[in-house]
Protein backbone atom coordinates (compact mmCIF):
# COMPACT_ATOMS: atom_id res chain seq x y z
CA UNK A 1 0.00 0.00 0.00
CA UNK A 2 1.28 3.45 -0.87
CA UNK A 3 2.17 5.68 2.03
CA UNK A 4 0.28 8.92 2.61
CA UNK A 5 2.25 12.06 3.23
CA UNK A 6 1.80 13.72 6.59
CA UNK A 7 -0.35 16.56 5.23
CA UNK A 8 -2.80 14.17 3.54
CA UNK A 9 -2.94 11.91 6.57
CA UNK A 10 -3.65 14.90 8.82
CA UNK A 11 -6.41 16.17 6.53
CA UNK A 12 -8.04 12.74 6.34
CA UNK A 13 -7.76 12.23 10.10
CA UNK A 14 -9.29 15.62 10.85
CA UNK A 15 -11.98 14.96 8.23
CA UNK A 16 -13.00 11.75 9.99
CA UNK A 17 -12.96 13.39 13.41
CA UNK A 18 -14.99 16.41 12.32
CA UNK A 19 -17.58 14.37 10.43
CA UNK A 20 -17.98 11.92 13.30
CA UNK A 21 -18.80 14.78 15.68
CA UNK A 22 -21.89 15.85 13.72
CA UNK A 23 -24.19 13.20 15.28
CA UNK A 24 -22.87 14.08 18.73
CA UNK A 25 -23.76 17.76 18.41
CA UNK A 26 -27.21 16.90 17.07
CA UNK A 27 -27.80 14.30 19.79
CA UNK A 28 -26.92 16.90 22.40
CA UNK A 29 -29.47 19.35 21.01
CA UNK A 30 -32.24 16.97 19.87
CA UNK A 31 -34.11 13.91 21.13
CA UNK A 32 -33.86 10.58 19.34
CA UNK A 33 -35.67 9.83 16.08
CA UNK A 34 -38.05 7.56 18.00
CA UNK A 35 -38.89 10.29 20.51
CA UNK A 36 -39.46 12.83 17.75
CA UNK A 37 -41.82 10.49 15.95
CA UNK A 38 -43.69 9.69 19.17
CA UNK A 39 -44.00 13.16 20.68
CA UNK A 40 -43.27 15.80 18.03
CA UNK A 41 -46.94 16.43 17.42
CA UNK A 42 -47.62 20.11 17.90
CA UNK A 43 -46.20 23.28 16.39
CA UNK A 44 -44.38 24.21 19.58
CA UNK A 45 -42.55 20.86 19.55
CA UNK A 46 -41.58 21.34 15.89
CA UNK A 47 -40.27 24.86 16.58
CA UNK A 48 -38.16 23.52 19.44
CA UNK A 49 -36.80 20.73 17.24
CA UNK A 50 -35.83 23.23 14.54
CA UNK A 51 -33.97 25.33 17.13
CA UNK A 52 -32.08 22.16 18.11
CA UNK A 53 -31.27 21.43 14.47
CA UNK A 54 -29.95 24.96 14.02
CA UNK A 55 -27.86 24.97 17.20
CA UNK A 56 -26.42 21.48 16.69
CA UNK A 57 -25.78 22.19 13.01
CA UNK A 58 -23.98 25.45 13.76
CA UNK A 59 -21.69 23.79 16.29
CA UNK A 60 -20.95 20.95 13.88
CA UNK A 61 -20.12 23.38 11.07
CA UNK A 62 -17.83 25.35 13.38
CA UNK A 63 -15.87 22.20 14.19
CA UNK A 64 -15.70 21.30 10.49
CA UNK A 65 -14.43 24.79 9.64
CA UNK A 66 -11.87 24.66 12.45
CA UNK A 67 -10.64 21.25 11.35
CA UNK A 68 -10.32 22.53 7.78
CA UNK A 69 -8.27 25.50 8.97
CA UNK A 70 -5.93 23.27 10.95
CA UNK A 71 -5.62 20.75 8.10
CA UNK A 72 -5.35 23.48 5.47
CA UNK A 73 -7.76 21.41 3.45
CA UNK A 74 -11.43 21.69 2.49
CA UNK A 75 -11.97 17.95 3.16
CA UNK A 76 -12.96 18.19 6.85
CA UNK A 77 -15.53 20.90 6.16
CA UNK A 78 -16.93 19.07 3.14
CA UNK A 79 -17.30 15.82 5.10
CA UNK A 80 -18.99 17.74 7.92
CA UNK A 81 -21.47 19.35 5.52
CA UNK A 82 -22.29 16.01 3.86
CA UNK A 83 -22.74 14.26 7.22
CA UNK A 84 -24.83 17.14 8.57
CA UNK A 85 -27.06 17.08 5.49
CA UNK A 86 -27.63 13.34 5.87
CA UNK A 87 -28.40 13.62 9.59
CA UNK A 88 -30.71 16.62 9.18
CA UNK A 89 -32.62 14.81 6.46
CA UNK A 90 -33.22 11.93 8.89
CA UNK A 91 -34.40 14.34 11.61
CA UNK A 92 -36.68 16.12 9.14
CA UNK A 93 -38.13 12.79 8.05
CA UNK A 94 -38.90 11.96 11.69
CA UNK A 95 -40.53 15.38 12.21
CA UNK A 96 -42.67 15.06 9.08
CA UNK A 97 -43.63 11.42 9.66
CA UNK A 98 -44.96 11.17 13.20
CA UNK A 99 -46.08 7.84 14.58
CA UNK A 100 -49.78 7.27 13.79
CA UNK A 101 -50.70 7.52 17.50
CA UNK A 102 -48.55 10.58 18.18
CA UNK A 103 -49.34 12.96 21.01
CA UNK A 104 -47.68 16.05 22.39
CA UNK A 105 -45.17 15.14 25.08
CA UNK A 106 -46.81 17.69 27.41
CA UNK A 107 -50.35 16.68 26.50
CA UNK A 108 -52.76 15.43 29.17
CA UNK A 109 -52.75 11.91 27.74
CA UNK A 110 -49.01 11.68 28.51
CA UNK A 111 -48.95 13.63 31.76
CA UNK A 112 -49.70 10.69 34.06
CA UNK A 113 -47.17 8.48 32.28
CA UNK A 114 -44.52 11.23 32.39
CA UNK A 115 -45.08 11.66 36.12
CA UNK A 116 -44.66 7.98 36.81
CA UNK A 117 -48.36 7.20 36.86
CA UNK A 118 -49.29 9.86 39.40
CA UNK A 119 -51.98 12.41 38.65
Amino acid sequence: MAEMDVTTASAVGLMLLAASEVPNFLAGALPSFLTIRRFGADDEDVRSLRVGETAGGAMALAVGAGASLVARSWLPFLATVVTLAAMLSMYEWAIRNPHPQVASISGPENLARNLGGYQ
